[in-house]
């Protein structure tokens, strides 16, 4: 979140007007800055919970924020999340179907997944945030076993996780919406409590990337 460099030149004119510039409270606007980013994690928190959002907990635990000097008229707000929330936020098409966030601009291009994606999904079912059925495991062959008409490869988890990560890969990750309420909803108003803080008619940019 940035004070623009419009704004800085009404800031820069303070500096000039003697006690005027005991108007400019930078500290406050650093403290409204910080609250707005708590009260933002907390409803970023419900949000997850209402929308079920599914995660190993690793996006609920890494929810950071900072302030980050640009210069002497420009300060940011940068909030950090897990580098997965954008997916599970927006979603992602399947290699095979796109039904689950027809409109994402993400999409899995190949079947394979990573040996760290691989164990994440191992790790959801293990701990119960992920289920997998016995239809979808005979319905995919556990990604070739049965089909092949060989002996079953591996244990319950194995063939769990296997399918799983098919599942994923070919109908794509359901889009979830879940950061953009809590952002309007924690920011809403802020410009107007910083200009009265400061007397000043200031702009306020909020982007999500």
């Amino acid at each position: 979140m940035n004070i623009t460099q419009s704004q800085g030149k009404n800031l820069n004119w303070l500096e000039g007007t003697g006690g005027e510039q005991e108007k400019l409270d930078v500290k406050g606007i650093d403290k409204i800055l910080l609250q707005r980013a708590t009260t933002f994690k907390g409803n970023l928190l419900k949000s997850i919970n209402a929308k079920k959002v599914i995660s190993t907990g690793d996006m609920e635990q890494n929810i950071k924020f900072y302030l980050k000097k640009e210069s002497d008229t420009e300060t940011s707000l940068l909030i950090d999340l897990a580098y997965y929330a954008k997916f599970v936020d927006k979603g992602v098409k399947g290699w095979k179907s796109s039904r689950n966030a027809p409109k994402s601009p993400y999409q899995f291009k190949t079947k394979g997944m990573s040996e760290d994606g691989i164990a994440s999904v191992r790790r959801m079912i293990s701990e119960g945030k992920k289920k997998v059925r016995v239809s979808d495991i005979k319905k995919t062959g556990a990604v070739g076993y049965e089909r092949k008409n060989k002996k079953q490869k591996g244990s319950l988890l194995d063939r769990q996780t296997a399918t799983a990560v098919y599942m994923i890969k070919k109908y794509g990750i359901k889009t979830r919406n879940f950061i953009s309420e809590p952002v309007e909803k924690s920011f809403k108003g802020i410009q107007v409590e910083i200009a009265d803080l400061i007397g000043l008619q200031i702009m306020v940019n909020i982007t999500n990337t």
